[in-house]
Order: structure tokens, then C-alpha cells, then sequence
């Protein structure tokens, strides 16, 4: 086998389809193993239960016939032996030649009686093996116990029989009897494994055709990923245009060769953006490029006038040149999902500008000059409502200024109707600016916060939750201060240093 062959010899092998064929293969053989092993393991313990139950049977038999006396010409065993006996038994051999007429033992079953340690009757189908053996009966005499029905196995000839010792005695007749059962164990035991071997022969059969059938089943089904296997083999970064063919896309295999193909008409539209942006680079900086190699050729070093026009003209081309790649790379980036992020909002416009502009003059009012005042949004993720799985989302609006700061004491008071800070007792206002921009919050259903310190300035963060109450009451007075004790978490923006306080 060549090389090559051998190769795909070996990627066949492993394959998914191989793999899902071998696994298939593989529990089914077991199983098949399990039942047929336990089914006949069972079977051979119902053979050794069934043997046990028939010695049983045989010296239930014997004795109730013992007890009824002897049988009228035309009777036999299928009668009543419970009716009333008018004479028992009275003798051993009568009792013995009784039972054995009337009495067919099984196909591997054998019957012997014994009368004083000899035998007296025994069926005379010779098929079946001999009890009078010397061998047989020497171990059934040592075995014998009176009064008593003692089963165990012995070999002979190559095979083990069971034997049952039943022990017999009547009242009128001295000697001691034993009638002795024996069983084939060996022939019976033979058939549960033959029909084991017929059963594994079967099995085997079956494993073969489901094999085949399942080559042909995983086959259909494990296609798509044969051909995507194919397809990823031929695909380079000089060919992109490839697709897996795919003939049903309702199954999960399928689906998969279509979300591959999906991914390659994405890689190759990446390939040629990139491409399209290394072709506009080259070409828009070529013309740049150029101009620097030019000018520096020709520039006379030891004219300073010459090397400072053309210094000047260089730092311009440069400036030039990383705007041309800034803006090639913000055209890069226009092609990527996440290029914009939009953020929408339901929200009341100009009650939301109002408040955004009152905390911005509140800002300014307390500023100094010089002091920095900034303003910022961002989306926030608080934890789920109650009944809902995916967290809240809110919209935090802060403003921070590096003004006097408002003391603790007073960041509940700011937000009442005319409540103003120790600061800003001599700052004109009407007190209501903050209760109005509270106001506003409750109104979409959010809070309003605050974040300060005497001197250190103050963060102001107005938070509005993505899908506010259809409708929220405006607060009562002295209430809006509410929403500004819960502190708000940190939001993004510059860190601000701190400016003195003014007296």
C-alpha cells in the first residue's frame, strides 16, 4: 500500500464517522454480550433450582404413595395419593415396583431403588445412564443417610450427575430403602451452552448488519463534516472563495457547515477590507513619502534658511501623513461591528437637559476660577429586579467640579425646596435649582446622588434606569433629598484635584 493511500487509510480511520461507527459498534457488541450472558447464567441457575425441586417432587411423591397403600389396576400417580388408604405399604419392594410403574422419569433423568444396600428395581432404559454402576452405587451407600434426603453431584464417564439419596421406611418392613434419582447435569448443561453459542452466533449476525447499516446512517448524517474537513484542507489564505455544500441544514451537523461558511464569507470580507486597506495606504503615502525623500535630497545643510523652510515643510508633511493614517484607520474601523454603540433611552429631552444644565450652573456657582468642572455619561449594570433575570441597565449622568465642597451635614438639606449649604448662604439662587433636578429624576423613575466633601469638591450623579415606570409621582417637598442619601457608585470621568475652600 503506498504512502498516500495508507494516509487517507488512516484519516478515514479517524474520522468522526469511524469514531461514532466504532462506538456504536462496540456498545451494541456489549450489550448483546451482557444479555445473552446473563440470560443463560440465569438459565443455568434455574436448571440447578428445577433439578433441586424435582428430587423434591419425586420423594413428596413416594412418600404420599406410601401413605395411601397399594393402587388398583388401572391407577397411577395423576390420582388423589392424599385419599384415605384402606392397607399401606407394608412392604419396601411392593412399594418400590408401585412407584417405578407408574412413575416416567425425564429425558435426562434416572430413577434406582435400593432395598437392604442392594438394588431392586431400576428403569430399564438403558439410553440413559446406569445407576447400578459399582461406582454410582458404592458412592449412593456412603452417602445414604436414614430418615433423611441428601442430594449431591458425582462424575461419571466424563459427566456430572446429580444424584438425590431419598431415604424410605416403613413401620411393618425392617429394612432400610433409598430410592435414588439421578440427573443428567452435563447434557442439560450442554444445551443452555449450545443455545449460547447459537445466541452469540446470532448476535455476531446482527452486530454485522447493524454495522452496515450504521456506516451508511452515521454516513449521511457525518457528511456535512467530511466535506467541511475537505474544504478546510483546500482553503488558503490566496483562496477564500470555498464553501461546504450543504444539502439539509435542519440538523446540528448541517447547521455547523452552514455557520462554517457563514465564518469564511466573514474571514474573506475581512481579507479584502485589509487588503483594501493596505492598497489606500501605500497609495496615500506614497505621494508623502516621496515629497520627504525630495526635499532631503535637495536641502543644502549649510543653508540655515534652507534647512529651516525645509524643516518646517517636513514636520506639515508629517502632520499630514498621521492624519491621512488616522483617518485610514478610522475608515478600518467603520467596517467593525462595534464601531457605533448606540445607547437608546426612554427619557424626557428637554427635563433631561434642564437638569444636566442645573447641575452644571450649580457647578460653576461654586467653582472658582481656575477650578475644573466636567461632565460624563455612562451605562451602568445594577442587579436584577425582582421577577426579572437579566440585570437593570441605567443611565448615569455626573457632573464633578473642584469647588468648595459641600458638608455632610448639608447634602440631604441641598435638595429640599430653598435648602442651601452653610457655602452658599451669600451665592445668589432661589433654593430650588437641586429640588427641581430630584424632581426630575423621580419623574423617570431614577435618583439622584451626591458624592462630596468640605473642600474637596462634589460629584453630582443623576441616574436613570433604560426602561423607566410608565408613571412616577414628583415627590413632596422636603422628600426629593430621598434619592441623594443612597451614594452613588463610581462612575467614569478624570480624576479631579482638589481646590481650596473659599471663605
Amino acid at each position: 500500500m503506498s504512502g498516500a493511500r495508507w494516509e487517507r487509510v488512516r484519516t478515514e480511520l479517524r474520522s468522526v464517522r469511524s469514531r461514532v461507527l466504532a462506538t456504536t459498534i462496540a456498545f451494541l457488541a456489549v450489550a448483546l454480550l451482557a444479555v445473552g450472558g446473563i440470560t443463560h447464567y440465569l438459565r443455568l441457575v434455574d436448571l440447578d433450582e428445577s433439578v433441586r425441586q424435582d428430587i423434591v417432587q419425586e420423594a413428596g411423591e413416594l412418600q404420599r404413595l406410601a401413605q395411601r397403600g397399594p393402587l388398583g389396576p388401572d391407577a397411577s400417580l395423576s390420582e388423589d395419593l392424599d385419599a384415605t388408604a384402606e392397607e399401606p405399604f407394608t412392604d419396601l419392594p411392593q412399594l418400590f415396583y408401585t412407584f417405578m410403574t407408574t412413575t416416567v422419569p425425564g429425558e435426562h433423568e434416572s430413577i434406582l431403588a435400593l432395598v437392604g444396600g442392594e438394588p431392586a428395581f431400576e428403569h430399564a432404559d438403558r439410553s440413559r445412564f446406569q445407576l447400578d454402576a459399582p461406582a454410582t452405587l458404592a458412592a449412593a451407600v456412603e452417602r445414604a443417610r436414614p430418615g433423611q434426603t441428601v442430594v449431591f453431584d458425582l462424575e461419571q464417564d466424563g459427566r456430572t450427575l446429580r444424584l438425590g439419596v431419598i431415604s424410605v421406611v416403613l413401620d411393618e418392613d425392617p429394612r432400610q430403602g433409598y430410592l435414588v434419582v439421578g440427573f443428567d447435569m452435563s447434557a442439560q448443561r450442554r444445551i443452555v451452552l449450545d443455545s449460547l453459542w447459537r445466541y452469540l452466533g446470532i448476535a455476531a449476525l446482527t452486530t454485522v448488519v447493524a454495522g452496515l447499516v450504521a456506516y451508511v446512517l452515521v454516513g449521511r448524517v457525518t457528511a456535512p463534516i467530511t466535506r467541511l474537513r475537505r474544504a478546510t484542507e483546500q482553503i488558503s489564505p490566496d483562496d477564500l472563495g470555498r464553501r461546504v455544500p450543504v444539502t439539509q441544514d435542519d440538523s446540528d451537523v448541517g447547521q455547523l457547515a452552514v455557520n462554517f461558511n457563514g465564518m469564511l464569507s466573514r474571514i474573506e470580507a475581512a481579507f479584502v477590507q485589509q487588503r483594501q486597506f493596505l492598497d489606500d495606504a501605500a497609495h496615500e503615502l506614497r505621494t508623502p513619502l516621496t515629497i520627504l525623500h525630495g526635499n532631503l535630497e535637495l536641502m543644502d545643510e549649510h543653508d540655515p534658511a534652507d534647512v529651516e523652510e525645509t524643516r518646517a515643510m517636513l514636520l506639515d508633511e508629517i502632520e499630514r501623513m498621521n492624519r491621512l493614517v488616522e483617518d485610514l484607520l478610522l475608515l478600518a474601523k467603520a467596517q467593525r461591528a462595534d464601531f457605533i454603540r448606540p445607547g437608546p433611552i426612554v427619557a424626557d429631552a428637554q427635563r433631561l437637559t434642564q437638569a444636566v444644565v442645573q447641575l452644571a450652573a450649580n457647578a460653576v456657582k461654586f467653582s472658582a476660577p481656575g477650578d475644573l468642572v466636567a461632565l460624563g455619561a455612562a451605562w451602568a449594570t445594577g442587579p436584577a429586579a425582582p421577577g426579572e433575570d437579566t440585570p437593570a441597565r441605567s443611565l448615569e449622568v455626573w457632573v464633578r467640579d473642584t469647588g468648595v465642597g459641600v458638608a455632610p451635614e448639608d447634602q440631604q438639606r441641598i435638595f429640599e425646596r430653598f435648602g442651601r449649604a452653610e457655602t452658599g448662604r451669600t451665592v445668589e439662587g432661589s433654593g430650588l435649582g437641586l429640588a427641581i433636578v430630584a424632581a426630575i429624576a423621580h419623574g423617570h423613575g431614577g435618583t439622584v446622588g451626591l458624592r462630596s466633601s468640605p473642600g474637596r469638591g462634589a460629584t453630582f450623579t443623576l441616574r436613570l434606569p433604560e426602561s423607566p415606570p410608565a408613571a412616577a409621582p414628583v415627590p413632596p417637598a422636603g422628600a426629593a433629598g430621598s434619592g441623594a442619601a443612597v451614594p452613588p457608585a463610581p462612575v467614569p470621568g478624570p480624576d479631579l484635584s482638589p481646590a481650596p475652600s473659599r471663605k
